[in-house]
């Protein structure tokens, strides 16, 4: 599993920051990118972990890299079984060590930074009912939709993304 996380993120967790110029284009086992969220008063942070190129969105509470992985697998196995993307899970590669690098695509980072604004905003709504319940705020980015990069600007998200690989799958 490759994990590339963000210069203040690997920095928080005390973890080099090491450099892969690789890049993959299919989409399995693909890359994990992490960068940090939080609520606009500042009381809690979680790291948001976007799998390149399916899009899913994982939220882990906490700030450390290396204690947030387990939680990571166990939160993406969740998030695909309770969406009905179960099939796809071995896929992933959940299971394998990981590697974490430093962030190498800035149209990644742009596309997390922009899906930010939104889960930030959810992480915040709990001042009115006061529970944050990750695996909603999960579920919304899952349909949360994004430009791709094809000449006529069309429109995407991670659930259509995983539709077609489930179609493929069959």
């Amino acid at each position: 599993m490759i994990i590339r996380a963000t210069k203040q993120l690997l920095q928080l967790s005390g973890i080099p920051s090491l450099r892969n110029t690789e890049e993959t284009d299919s989409p399995f086992p693909g890359e994990w990118y992490a960068n940090l969220v939080d609520r606009f008063d500042g009381k809690y942070t979680a790291i948001h972990f976007l799998h390149n190129p399916t899009r899913i969105s994982i939220l882990v509470p906490g700030t450390n890299l290396n204690a947030s992985i387990p939680v990571l697998k166990e939160r993406a196995m969740s998030l695909l079984m309770r969406n009905g993307y179960g099939r796809l899970l071995f896929l992933y590669s959940l299971e394998s060590p990981p590697s974490i690098f430093a962030t190498n695509s800035r149209s990644v980072i742009a596309s997390m930074n922009q899906m930010r604004y939104g889960i930030e905003y959810h992480l915040s709504m709990p001042e009115i009912n006061e529970v944050i319940n990750l695996d909603e705020i999960e579920d919304i980015q899952l349909r949360y939709l994004f430009t791709t990069k094809e000449k006529n600007l069309t429109f995407s998200s991670a659930s259509r993304i995983l539709d077609e690989i489930l179609s493929k799958e069959k």
